[in-house]
This record gives structure tokens, C-alpha cells and sequence, in this order.
């Protein structure tokens, strides 16, 4: 018994170490809504949230454009780069490349526009998803 107290003591300094440095927040025993939740570029996780929502309405070969409201060209290079992921099969225009903005000519014919940010007063199109993250636009002739 007493050679079992010292290694037992050992575990138990142990194991009260660790979760101390666990980082003890309301979610922190929920599932993560995406891989960014929870690390350093957590301010990409809602793109990252509303383009995977967006993926299922959004038709194979369709050209889609992933925009922030306002405009960031850091965020929306990460964004472009999570379309090109998250839309396989469909035409991704970019609205900034290695956080540099394009010119407009390249995205304007977008058939869809993923907005991240608040809703537009001005409805870009015809609204297909709204969430927290932001919506989801069909826009042009269908």
C-alpha cells in the first residue's frame, strides 16, 4: 500500500496540473461548430461556418464570389481560399488574392454571393440563406 501512495500522490499532481491549464469557458465541452473555434484564427470561423451552410444551395458549375461586409481583402483571401475548398465542382472568383483586392470585373458576373457580415439594405439579389454568420444570394437572371 504505502508503495502504491507515492506514484498515486504523483498522478493526482499530475492530472490537477493539467486541468488547470485547460482553458475552462462555457463551450469548452461542447463540439466545436468548426476548426477555428477554438485557435488563433478564430475570427475566419464564421466564413468558414456560412460557406459550408451555403454549399448545399449553391449548384454544381455555378460561379460564386465570397465577399465581407465591409470589405476586408485579409479576410476574404482566407475566404476564397475555404470556397475553393468547400465548393467543390463550382467556379470560384476571388475578391482578393494574398490580401490585395482584384478588380471588380473579375467577381461582378458571380451567379452567387456569399456575404459574411450584417445583411445589405440593398438585397444584392434574391436571398437563399441568412444566418448569424451572414447570407447567401442568387443573383442575376435565373
Amino acid at each position: 500500500m504505502k508503495r502504491a501512495a507515492a506514484p498515486l500522490v504523483g498522478a493526482c499532481v499530475l492530472c490537477a496540473l493539467a486541468l488547470a491549464a485547460v482553458p475552462w469557458r462555457g463551450d469548452v465541452l461542447s463540439r466545436p461548430r468548426t476548426p477555428f473555434d477554438r485557435s488563433a484564427a478564430r475570427p475566419v470561423a464564421p466564413g468558414f461556418a456560412l460557406l459550408r451552410d451555403a454549399a448545399p444551395l449553391i449548384p454544381d458549375g455555378a460561379s460564386v464570389v465570397a465577399r465581407t461586409k465591409p470589405s476586408d481583402p485579409i479576410q476574404e483571401t482566407y475566404f476564397h481560399r475555404f470556397a475553393v475548398a468547400l465548393l467543390p465542382g463550382r467556379r470560384v472568383l476571388p475578391t482578393a488574392l494574398y490580401a490585395s483586392p482584384v478588380p471588380s470585373r473579375i467577381w461582378a458576373d458571380a451567379e452567387y454571393l456569399v456575404l459574411i457580415g450584417p445583411k445589405p439594405s440593398r438585397p444584392p439579389g434574391r436571398l437563399l440563406l441568412q444566418t448569424a454568420e451572414g447570407s447567401l444570394w442568387r443573383r442575376g437572371p435565373e
